[in-house]
């Protein structure tokens, strides 16, 4: 084989745009680390291969090397030990990504919770997260447990494994939103956008939550205002196809033209899009924007008919909506499509 060099491949990668480019060059990467026999490595390369697809893909990618990712680090229990709190930090991430893909059932899901928790138990850690995250999935199937579940996540003390500053933030202002609680969603959230804080979910992820609430209570002012910081937070990024959704959700109420316009430079992303959550949201908003569209007589390039399009994408939406409602016991999605 060619010079192998773990620290310049790595170099070579970081290097590259974010997405679909470099998650070929990491995924090259573990190849060459796996044929050297470079476990350390290895690790590494996997580490990023799964949080870029996590944060900068469609998650598929990850769901599917976590498993390798596993496997890779249970052959040395040194190893092991030395990346526990990574492993327990990227589970984190694999727990959320499942609930994104109704082809994983809910059994195996819940059962990968009481791993998750058993984990964090043995190692010493904070079941804050634990709480975090099962209360995303139950918001989706049972409001019950997931006012249970949000109610210990405010009442656990955070750790090194928890979310913390405006990542629990961000989550507060997600789950007070959705038990009504919109004063209080609002006036956390301005402590994140006072913060000036900039990560991949932050404040993209929040502007989304509270546009998609203030078009729903009829606050248009406020809504206009989330709409405008969110929409080039958005642009050209597949990770955020649910956010897309929602703008285009806003703009088929508020400016077809604006909509039209977004939808199509970002068509490509969900045409792209392993992730049927992900495409669950951005085929929702686009079913409504396209319908506007042709209400209001836009024509667009390489659609002849906008109206045949919205019904394409709203039939989508809804095959979507049904298979993951069977799979959550619930009819969360489908309720949505009416929202």
């Amino acid at each position: 084989m060619e010079h192998y060099d773990p620290a310049a491949l790595r170099a070579e990668y970081n290097a590259l745009e974010s997405g679909d480019v470099r998650l070929r060059a990491i995924r090259s990467a573990v190849t060459a680390a796996e044929l050297a026999g470079d476990r350390e490595a290895l690790l590494h390369f996997h580490h990023d291969l799964i949080k870029e697809s996590v944060f900068s893909g469609d998650r598929y990618q990850a769901l599917i090397d976590f498993p390798q990712y596993l496997a890779a680090v249970k052959e040395d229990p040194a190893l092991e030990r030395e990346w526990t709190w990574d492993t327990l930090w990227m589970f984190k991430w694999i727990l959320e990504a499942s609930t994104e893909f109704y082809q994983i059932e809910k059994k195996q899901i819940l059962r990968w919770f009481s791993e998750f928790r058993r984990e964090l138990t043995v190692n010493g850690y904070s079941l804050k997260p634990f709480y975090n995250y099962r209360a995303i999935f139950y918001s989706y199937c049972d409001r019950a447990r997931f006012r249970l579940d949000y109610e210990d996540f405010r009442n656990t003390a955070a750790d090194s494994m928890s979310d913390r500053g405006a990542y629990e933030d961000d989550m507060i202002v997600r789950f007070e939103l959705e038990i009504g609680n919109r004063a209080s969603a609002r006036k956390t959230a301005q402590k994140i956008f006072d913060s000036g804080y900039r990560s991949e979910e932050i404040p993209s992820a929040t502007y989304g939550y509270l546009l998609e609430d203030a078009r729903l209570c009829g606050d248009t002012e406020y809504a206009a205002d989330c709409a405008k910081k969110l929409r080039p937070l958005c642009e050209g990024e597949r990770f955020k196809l649910q956010r897309s959704g929602i703008l285009l959700c806003w703009d088929a109420v508020s400016d077809p033209e604006t909509g039209l316009a977004f939808y199509l430079r970002n068509l490509h992303l969900r045409e792209g899009s392993r992730n049927p959550f992900l495409c669950y949201w951005f085929d929702r908003g686009a079913a409504r924007l396209l319908q506007a569209a042709a209400d209001a007589g836009l024509t667009a390039a390489g659609i002849p008919d906008l109206r045949a399009a919205a019904a394409s994408a709203a039939a989508n939406a809804q095959d979507l909506a049904a298979k993951f409602d069977a799979r959550n016991g619930s009819d969360y999605f489908t309720k949505k499509l009416a929202e």
